[in-house]
């Protein structure tokens, strides 16, 4: 009976060390990523390539760049930010939230799409129709896609037009929820979201003309807060973001990559 108990409380001692060191080892062991909308389908991917070659676990806050780039100086403890555009991480460096100057990862590009039973033929002139009666655009003072998507219309001589027929999203992830639940007749939206499992091949596309709008210049930044207190893991996943790994992942997506 002694050596039961003894031999238990070893046991049951053992157990309880393990867990505490697995819990210490899992909140070492991870990074927290603050990632635009446009990306959260490519994300997904590279996260899992990082995960299985560096063992390091990732968390990811997805948003549009101008909620998450409040947020962040708000004191979110955000590790690397992933932006839509250079601006908000800019921003971010000359307030000075990051250790260095934002790098461009990628360049996205805009996709009219619809899950209604219409035709695209006619670029973004067919949203004059009738038949299109409501557009989904993501908000210009949050989401730079939303910029690109009205600086696109108004090159086109088609906002002031069309204006009347814009249901504003949050950002990019609520523009893609309009146009798959058919609340719009169609949205202007990052031409990623057509490579995910769920939604390639699914409804009709057409490119925006790029002469249109500016190039979407997409952004990463590691953060001070990453800095100092997750150094070697933010470091790890910002360099994985331009390796040969993650620009195959982001050409997949229908990203611009160098």
């Amino acid at each position: 009976m002694v050596f039961n108990f003894f031999r238990m409380r070893q046991i049951i001692l053992g157990f309880v060390l393990l867990s505490l060191f697995s819990c210490s080892g899992s909140k070492e062991n991870k990074i927290t990523v603050a990632v635009a909308n446009n990306m959260q389908y490519a994300i997904k991917e590279i996260t899992a390539a990082f995960e299985k070659e560096h063992g390091i676990r990732v968390e990811v806050s997805a948003s549009s760049s101008g909620t998450l780039t409040t947020q962040i100086k708000q004191g979110a403890p955000f590790d690397v930010f992933i932006s839509a555009n250079m601006k908000y991480p800019n921003t971010l460096y000359k307030d000075g939230f990051t250790i260095e100057a934002p790098k461009v990862y990628a360049e996205g590009a805009l996709v009219l799409w619809t899950l209604n039973d219409k035709r695209l033929d006619g670029g973004l002139a067919v949203l004059l129709d009738e038949e299109f009666r409501k557009v989904a655009i993501a908000n210009p003072e949050t989401a730079p896609y939303g910029i690109a998507a009205i600086e696109a219309l108004e090159k086109a001589n088609l906002h002031s037009q069309i204006e009347q027929k814009i249901v504003w999203g949050e950002g990019i992830g609520q523009v893609n929820q309009y146009i798959k639940s058919k609340s719009v007749d169609a949205g202007i939206t990052s031409k990623s979201v057509l490579y995910s499992k769920n939604i390639k091949n699914k409804g009709v596309s057409i490119d925006v003309d790029k002469n249109l709008y500016t190039p979407i210049e997409q952004g990463i930044v590691l953060l001070k807060h990453g800095k100092k207190t997750n150094s070697k893991n933010a470091e790890l996943f910002y360099k994985f973001m331009f390796s040969e790994k993650t620009k195959t992942i982001l050409t997949k997506f229908g990203y611009d990559v160098k």
